[in-house]
């Protein structure tokens, strides 16, 4: 019997009992425990919309703020009637627009009354001039009724204020965020942005929890939030408390009412805490949980029907319930045990084979793998690693010792110059290329005169110096324009890019003419002595078919001539 089935019948042993047991009690203690689950449930329910529907109030409220210290639009709502600092005014505002989410703004000037708007939309106004006719609504007056908004937070010093308005010049209705601009202690005007309603209810309201009705109020009530729009108390800071829509106005009886007004006065005490309150309403008794929101002044309310949420009828079929909860919790046992146990273990051994061929397979965990089983993988990870790190470096100092074998290989010892092997390996590819590509090339065979009698009259030793000193000066020469060998003794060999016809790439003659020139004035001093250097020189162009012997041949038949007949 494996590990696994092992574990699963003692598990299931466990399980009944507790299970038994556990039934027996639990309808003791239902009551109690449905009771305080429920407040709790409550606490965490409200606390969640609260952040839900938070964040993004507080976003667009402090990008409001951001926008009402805008440096151009302060320069104008001090002077609204200059041309130039409006412009300046929009276009700083119109960069800014794309920032808030509904990608608008209203602004509204206390020294001119005017009302400007800008969405996505193009709205004309043929009766202003071109630098207002997209941003101009309307002048705002303080007889209208739907313009006292703005004349009552300026009366009030209202720095900040959210209110959900219809405005009937606009043709919407939103959530305002309404933040004054101020320049000191003056009050220049009132900006801000505007959340469609129907979205913002549909996301915030609409998309709730089966078992919790939401209500959003002002600080003394009135409703601003809440899914039935009907019930919405619109422009609250221009009415009167009798003519409010306020949520009191929901519950069922003055009792209910008094028990959410101490809430409310409890909450706002203490922001961060969750008040709960036992009231009647729609003809049951609900749970009722209000928090206080202080960045923006209101109070939201989660409505809980108990009823509802556990019904007492399912206590009866509790026995069943936890049958199906053993044959859950078995399977859950046999997937756990395999995510934490099994699935590790084969995840190693698959590795372990990898590495014996040579490869690194990773062992993949998942989250719930084991930690003993992590900690052996993530050493074994090390071990495996460490072992295969050494073998490619191992692989690669083998790798790099070939190549350094192969490169002194192609290099003589004495002039660090190209030897016979490495030289032909520059003029195969330089035949190849000429053969496929038609680049010229030259080769010249270049022979030191009176080598001998400098190695009888001054040593071998002076004679290696001056094979160096003519390898250095050789490839001065030479330079990029092509490869220098030494052929052997006292013979070099110099491949060169180009050719030598007049009117083309001239680096084999100007190097022929070098050689030839310098050939009685070049000296070397040696030991204090001035050891005069002359050189017989041949050379040849690629031209065919030609091989590597034919040049050679052709270049050494040059060579042998020029030092025959200076002898003669």
């Amino acid at each position: 019997m494996t590990i696994k089935s092992r574990f699963l019948i003692f598990t299931a042993l466990i399980l009944l009992t507790t299970s038994f047991f556990s039934w027996l009690s639990m309808q003791m203690l239902a009551e109690g425990i449905i009771a305080s689950w429920v407040e709790r449930y409550a606490e965490k329910q409200v606390k969640y919309d609260k952040v839900r529907t938070l964040l993004p109030l507080i976003q667009e409220v402090n990008l409001s703020k951001e926008f009402a210290e805008l440096e151009s639009l302060k320069a104008w709502a001090k002077q609204p009637y200059n041309d130039v600092l409006k412009q300046q005014a929009f276009d700083d505002t119109e960069a800014f627009r794309s920032r808030f989410s509904d990608n608008s703004y209203f602004i509204a000037l206390r020294g001119s009354e005017r009302y400007y708007y800008s969405d996505d939309s193009k709205y004309q106004n043929t009766n202003k001039d071109e630098s207002e006719k997209e941003f101009y609504r309307y002048t705002l007056d303080q007889n209208k009724t739907a313009d006292s908004w703005f004349y009552s937070i300026i009366d009030i010093k209202l720095n900040l204020h959210l209110n959900v308005n219809p405005d009937v010049e606009l043709g919407v209705v939103k959530l305002w965020s309404d933040v004054l601009i101020r320049d000191g202690e003056d009050i220049l005007g009132v900006v801000g942005t505007g959340l469609d309603l129907t979205t913002f209810l549909s996301k915030m309201v609409n998309e709730q929890d089966i078992y919790s009705a939401i209500v959003f109020t002002d600080h003394d009530g009135s409703i601003q939030l809440y899914q039935k729009e009907e019930l919405i108390d619109y422009a609250s800071i221009t009415k009167q408390s009798n003519n409010k829509k306020q949520i009191f106005q929901l519950l069922d009886d003055d009792s209910s009412r008094e028990q959410l007004q101490k809430s409310f006065e409890l909450a706002k005490l203490q922001p961060d805490n969750v008040e709960m309150a036992r009231v009647n309403k729609d003809g049951v008794s609900q749970l009722a949980s209000v928090i206080y929101i202080a960045e923006i002044d209101w109070f939201q309310v989660n409505f809980i029907d108990i009823n509802s949420f556990l019904p007492w009828t399912e206590f009866s079929s509790l026995l069943v319930v936890f049958l199906i909860s053993l044959v859950c919790a078995l399977v859950t046992i046999y997937v756990l045990i395999t995510l934490i146990i099994t699935k590790p273990l084969n995840e190693l051994e698959r590795s372990i084979c990898s590495l014996e061929k040579g490869k690194y397979h990773e062992p993949k965990l998942n989250f719930f793998a084991g930690r003993e089983i992590k900690r052996l993988i993530s050493k074994y990870k090390k071990i495996s690693l460490s072992l295969l790190e050494y073998q490619q470096e191992l692989e690669q100092k083998v790798i790099e010792r070939t190549e350094k074998l192969d490169h002194l290989s192609k290099l003589d010892p004495l002039t660090s110059l190209f030897n016979r092997r490495g030289f032909k390996v520059h003029m195969t590819q330089y035949i190849k290329n000429w053969q496929d590509h038609h680049q010229p090339f030259s080769l010249i065979n270049v022979d030191i005169n009176q080598f001998k009698k400098v190695n009888d009259e001054y040593g071998h030793a002076v004679g290696d110096l001056l094979l160096q000193r003519i390898a250095d000066y050789l490839k001065n020469i030479v330079g990029n324009g092509g490869e220098v060998s030494r052929w052997g003794g006292d013979e070099f060999l110099i491949l060169v890019k180009g050719t030598s016809n007049v009117g083309e790439d001239n680096t084999d003659l100007s190097i022929l003419n070098q050689l030839l020139s310098e050939r009685e004035s070049l000296s070397i001093e040696v030991n204090s002595q001035e050891v005069l250097i002359a050189f017989s020189v041949g050379s040849t162009e690629v031209k065919g078919n030609d091989s590597l012997e034919d040049m050679l041949n052709r270049a050494d038949k040059a060579m042998y001539s020029m030092k025959f007949s200076r002898k003669g």
